[in-house]
Formats: C-alpha cells, structure tokens, sequence
C-alpha cells in the first residue's frame, strides 16, 4: 500500500501513525463490509479522530492536503475492499457451483476385480459391474458420509 506523501521527511511516530490509520481505516471497511458495521462505526469514530488529529498536526503539512491525502486513502481502500468483495463472492459461487457438479458427476468407483489387459471383453464386464455397483450406493446410501462397505453386507 502506499504511503503517505513525503515520507521520506516524516518523522518516525508521523510514519508510524498513517500506517496505524492505514490498517485502522481498512479494518473499518472489511467490517463494514461484512455486515459488522457497529465495529466499523466504533472505528471510525472512537479510534480513527485521535490519531488523524495527531498524524496531522505532526505531518507538517497543510490542512487541505491532509484531507485530500485522508479522502484518497479512504477512496483506494473502498475500492481495495470492493474488489476483495467480488473476489470473494467469485470464488465462492465457482465453490458452489463446484460441489453441485460433483454431486451430478457420476462416482468414480474402482474395479472389485483382475483382469487381464488384453482381455477386453471381460473388461467391459468389469466395468458394467463397477458402474451397476456405483448406482446401487447412489440409490441406497444417497448421503456421501455413508459408503458401500463389504463387511457391512455380510453383517
């Protein structure tokens, strides 16, 4: 993130303080953008005045260009977080709609038996076999928690 102008001449605690502002003032959007707005509000108004007041009286700069320096960090910032927000609310649809194509995607199952590579009939067999066998646990045991087992058929 950038800093504040003329960093270079600011002293250490002036350096200090905007960074302080800086994550206060992107803690207060991720709030507000959650839905906790109480706690971005407390933010704002509880923690952020003191140490704008400080930072400006210590940055030596005047008082038009703090408030043009403050409104450009809350400006990027709001935009930081919108586009986080949209990132997120992406990735989270591509989640779900992921998991709603596994659950039509047909179950991998695994051959209960050998068979010779070069015997291509029984392989076909084979497969019907392991197919049949995944739609009866798709029909039977619909939830993925609870799988097909052998030894629980022979109980």
């Amino acid at each position: 993130m950038p800093v504040a102008p003329c960093t270079s001449v600011l002293p250490d605690r002036t350096t200090e303080l905007w960074s302080t502002i800086e994550r206060s003032v992107a803690e207060a959007c991720l709030l507000r953008a959650e839905g906790r707005a109480p706690e971005a509000i407390t933010i704002v108004q509880q923690t952020l005045p003191a140490l704008i007041a400080e930072w400006s009286r210590r940055s030596g700069m005047s008082s038009e260009h703090c408030q043009r320096t403050l409104r450009e960090l809350f400006a990027r910032v709001q935009q930081q977080v919108s586009t986080a927000t949209i990132c997120k609310r992406l990735v989270l649809q591509s989640i779900a709609s992921g998991d709603a194509a596994q659950e039509t995607t047909p179950e991998r199952f695994q051959i209960q038996r050998r068979v010779p590579l070069h015997d291509i009939p029984a392989m076909l067999d084979a497969l019907d076999e392991g197919e049949r066998t995944a739609q009866f646990r798709r029909q039977n045991f619909p939830s993925r928690a609870v799988r097909f087992s052998p030894a629980m058929a022979l109980g």
